[in-house]
């Protein structure tokens, strides 16, 4: 098969994959310590709740660890997490799900209390009318309340000092250290905002707890309302979560609480997850640190979709290809869904998951990706082979200023390794190493050729004296000298290190190979 620009974008392999290990991924040990921090608490979190409400306890199942750090998507510090509390209806009272005129939405409707008059459990169960509106149907606002009342009655049950309510975590061998937690709501998550100390310093971090109910695959969204069916053998489950739609003019509509949004994530997980499918994930990652750092107003679900339906669309052998081949094509995919304005959802396309950004700011948007293909393209080629070009968009300046001195390159980019700080066309050229008062030199003698330039540019266009007009050519004169002796000078720390490169190609070329091999190993 044919790829085109497959070669071109090759150059800056190594350089995106530096990116990748270096600003993206997770810090383990952070990750280690976060992890013990967030299983810690909320597993006693939900013993207490389970405690406090006979309801939740007879409802709740188990714990879903969703999101993007679960994913291995997480871009950024592992500090914030959702976790779902999975709970189902009994299926005695014979939950309805049924299709909304919004797609990726659902309502439950529940109306045969009278089974549970003759059920040993129903005194378990005696206040889940309670988080239903008149119509019988599963109301978002009454769960939230309730979930609300729960979580609070839970955290007064753990112990407390002067700072607040906390548990205590073993992070390590030898210590053990207190974490405070403190709850803020924002549907459809309450947020459990921790904080503490360790021996690295403050800790800080954010769950969102997200009240979910699940359903069987038999109560599976209905594919004549254009949904799709469950792609996966062993996921059999899915989720709906308390966001209602958004729907303008309605916005304190009552009725809209009984509108639940689906979710997939378990089926999701699965379908991005695989070794042939090694690059996925890092591109994803890549993206949503593009989309931070031009700071795009579009949700990390909205990129994860893009993927979805590539993984349909696209031939499979496409993830078997170069990390920045595959990084190209689907930046060149986002650019294309934000120019048109659709982003279909993935399992029901009648719904347009940027349907309500504006036109504008999704012309902004896809303008910004255009011009970064452009730029890139461009740099890739000759005379430039600037592989570093894409730190540009993707780092902090500094970060990119530091980027060439950070990342091994092949054998002929090394021989014209390009200043990242420059975006002039001219920035493919080596990168001469001057010692700071060589730096100063050339600077000063540059301004001074410039003014002396400027100067006789504007005085040659005036009237004046022979001898003013001959004083300023004898200036200028003086300072072509100097220029070509700062550029004699420059030439020869140029061959010097062109000297130096010529002796390290063997090993540079030979370092590029383990690290490839490292990174497959990594992948």
């Amino acid at each position: 098969m044919n790829w085109p620009d497959k070669k071109r974008y090759t150059l800056m392999e190594n350089v995106l994959n530096g990116i990748n290990s270096k600003h993206i991924s997770l810090p383990e040990s952070e990750t280690k310590r976060n992890t013990k921090i967030l299983e810690k608490l909320t597993s006693t979190i939900l013993d207490h709740m389970k405690q406090k409400d006979v309801l939740f306890g007879a409802m709740f199942e188990k714990n879903f660890y969703g999101g993007s750090y679960y994913d291995n998507l997480k871009v950024g510090n592992p500090n914030e997490f959702d976790l779902d509390f999975v709970m189902n209806v009994p299926l005695v009272v014979e939950p309805k799900l049924s299709c909304s005129v919004h797609p990726g939405f659902v309502k439950v409707q529940i109306s045969a209390f009278k089974k549970l008059e003759t059920r040993a459990e129903k005194p378990k169960y005696e206040k889940l009318p309670t988080l239903l509106d008149q119509g019988n149907y599963l109301c978002i606002n009454k769960v939230l309340v309730w979930i609300e009342r729960v979580l609070i009655l839970a955290l007064k049950e753990l112990p407390q000092d002067e700072t607040g309510h906390y548990v205590e975590v073993v992070v390590g061998e030898d210590e053990t250290i207190k974490v405070y937690a403190k709850m803020s709501k924002g549907p459809p998550a309450f947020t459990m905002k921790m904080f503490g100390k360790d021996r690295n310093g403050d800790i800080q971090l954010d769950i969102d707890l997200v009240p979910c109910f699940q359903f069987t695959d038999d109560k599976w969204p209905d594919p004549s309302q254009g949904y799709r069916k469950n792609p996966s053998q062993t996921k059999k489950k899915f989720l709906i979560v308390p966001k209602k739609p958004k729907v303008e003019g309605r916005e304190n509509d009552a009725k809209l609480e009984r509108y639940w949004r689906l979710s997939f994530q378990e089926q999701e997980r699965e379908l991005i997850s695989g070794s042939h499918l090694k690059v996925l994930k890092p591109t994803i990652r890549l993206l949503k640190k593009l989309r931070d750092r031009q700071l795009h107003k579009i949700a990390s679900y909205y990129i994860k979709t893009l993927f979805l339906w590539a993984l349909e669309t696209e031939p499979p052998v496409l993830w078997a290809q170069p990390l920045s081949y595959v990084f190209m094509m689907m930046l060149k995919i986002y650019a294309a869904k934000m120019k048109d304005g659709v982003i279909p959802y993935y399992w029901n396309r009648k719904h347009n998951l940027i349907d309500s950004l504006k036109e504008p700011t999704r012309n902004d948007i896809a303008n910004a990706l255009r011009n970064i293909i452009d730029e890139v393209e461009w740099q890739l080629g000759e005379p430039h082979l600037n592989p570093f070009i894409i730190g540009k968009y993707l780092l902090s300046a500094v970060d990119y200023e530091q980027l060439p001195s950070s990342v091994i390159v092949s054998k002929k980019l090394a021989k014209s390794k390009v200043n990242a700080s420059s975006d002039s066309p001219d920035s493919s050229r080596t990168k001469i190493k001057l010692t700071a008062e060589e730096a100063e030199q050339v600077k000063l003698c540059s301004e001074q050729y410039d003014k002396a330039r400027n100067e006789l540019r504007e005085l040659s266009a005036q009237p004046a004296e022979d001898g003013f007009q001959i004083a300023l050519l004898q200036r200028l004169a003086k300072m072509d000298e100097k220029m070509e002796d700062m550029k004699g000078e420059i030439e020869d720390l140029r061959n010097e290190n062109i000297k130096l490169a010529d002796r390290c190609d063997a090993l540079t070329d030979k370092t590029i190979l383990l690290e490839s091999m490292l990174n497959n190993l990594g992948s």
